[in-house]
């Protein structure tokens, strides 16, 4: 392709990456909202969230390697059609446990979106371009929490929870059609046929049973699924418990999007620095505990205002440890698995969004007590992403 084309193409996937990843947060603000709809509890409710997540991790498994007996044209486009259909059916639907179950085929659609693109790069630039173009791609990660939320809230006040999933749908159709246009094949020698379902059970099982992989993805999962502990659970927090405004809370997700931009900036300081991963990930981790702990902190305090302060303090702590901990865990994991190192990567983003669901999940069993419920499993979380790193520093370097 010429560098106008390479430019259309990234662009393109730049934009449907946004979109997919925007799927969460986009109405997050209006968790509370569905729960007086549909008359059903926050844990119910929550099952959008974490299918969600849960659809994504198996997905991802297996997407890449259907686009490669497929190619990656076709594969693209369809994911972003089961995506855009499924969130106007989710937008019409009157039903909770028909949404969640779109919300599932909309997880295909993300899963799809997710690692095509990143395949098409590899596809059809050169090793210098890809690390620029990726850096693009991800910046995707770094906006959404940052836009979507606040759109969201405001298309909710003005139209409705539902109109946030209308407009998902409207923008995916619209990348469609541009899609088949502008994108082109990338992929010139395709599968013949898929390798034996044994195969892929090996090469999983050789990970699974792999210490430095479990340490690194248990570093990696039980990270995030901190912050998705207070994904699940904030907007119960925030508007119904403390009576924060939707808008005024889809605010918060600015600060969570600077934390994370700044704590990419640190390990992108200490990479330069030549600090070894391990140290990296490392500073991440002591920094997530310091997070946990202002965060705990909150529940020795007596004012509200004070109370809020607390944990948006030590969320937004934990939100640049994150970044702190993902690339290098990843970047470690595919160097000692240089032979299977898109499987070990997916596996190891399938168990990070299986955490993170259950995160989801727990966090909401208890809907009386949000606070108490974020304390006790982001913590737990946080424990386990410590004794991880301890148990495992010597191994890892």
């Amino acid at each position: 392709m010429t560098k106008q084309q390479k430019t259309m193409v990234l662009t393109l996937l730049t934009m449907m990456f946004f979109l997919g990843v925007s799927a969460t947060d986009i109405y997050i603000a209006s968790l509370p909202k569905m729960v007086s709809d549909f008359h059903a509890s926050p844990s119910s409710v929550n099952l959008t969230l974490s299918i969600y997540t849960i659809g994504v991790a198996f997905a991802v498994l297996f997407v890449g390697e259907i686009s490669s007996r497929y190619g990656r044209r076709a594969i693209l486009l369809l994911g972003v059609s089961c995506f855009s259909v499924a969130a106007f059916a989710i937008a019409i639907v009157p039903w909770l446990s028909v949404i969640i179950l779109l919300r599932g085929i909309q997880a295909f659609g993300c899963a799809v979106i997710v690692i095509v693109p990143r395949l098409i790069l590899k596809d059809c630039m050169d090793e210098r371009e890809q690390i620029t173009a990726n850096g693009l791609l991800l910046m995707g990660l770094i906006i959404s929490p940052a836009v979507a939320p606040v759109l969201g809230a405001y298309l909710a006040k003005y139209f409705g929870w539902r109109s946030c999933f209308l407009f998902s749908a409207a923008t995916g159709i619209v990348l469609i059609i541009v899609g088949y246009f502008v994108l082109p094949e990338t992929l010139h020698n395709k599968l013949e046929r898929f390798h034996p379902v044994k195969h892929y059970m090996r090469m999983y099982l050789k990970l699974v049973t792999n210490r430095v992989f479990l340490v690194l993805t248990a570093m990696y999962a039980t990270g995030i699924g901190a912050y998705f502990a207070f994904i699940g659970v904030s907007s119960y927090l925030y508007i119904d418990h403390w009576h924060i405004s939707p808008q005024s809370y889809s605010m918060l997700y600015l600060w969570l999007s600077a934390a994370y931009m700044a704590g990419n900036q640190i390990m992108q300081y200490l990479n330069k620095k030549r600090f070894e991963p391990v140290s990296i990930i490392g500073v991440g981790v002591y920094s997530t505990s310091i997070g946990a702990l202002i965060v705990l902190s909150s529940w020795f305090l007596d004012e509200v205002r004070l109370t809020m302060i607390a944990v948006t303090a030590g969320v937004i702590f934990m939100r640049a440890a994150n970044a702190l901990i993902n690339p290098p865990t990843q970047i470690k994991i595919m160097s000692h698995f240089d032979g299977s190192s898109a499987q070990a990567l997916g596996l190891n983003m399938c168990v990070g969004f299986l955490v993170s669901s259950i995160a989801i999940s727990l966090v909401t069993i208890v809907p009386s007590q949000p606070l108490a419920s974020l304390l006790t499993v982001s913590g737990s979380f946080v424990s386990i992403c410590v004794i991880a790193f301890l148990s495992s520093r010597k191994l890892l370097v």
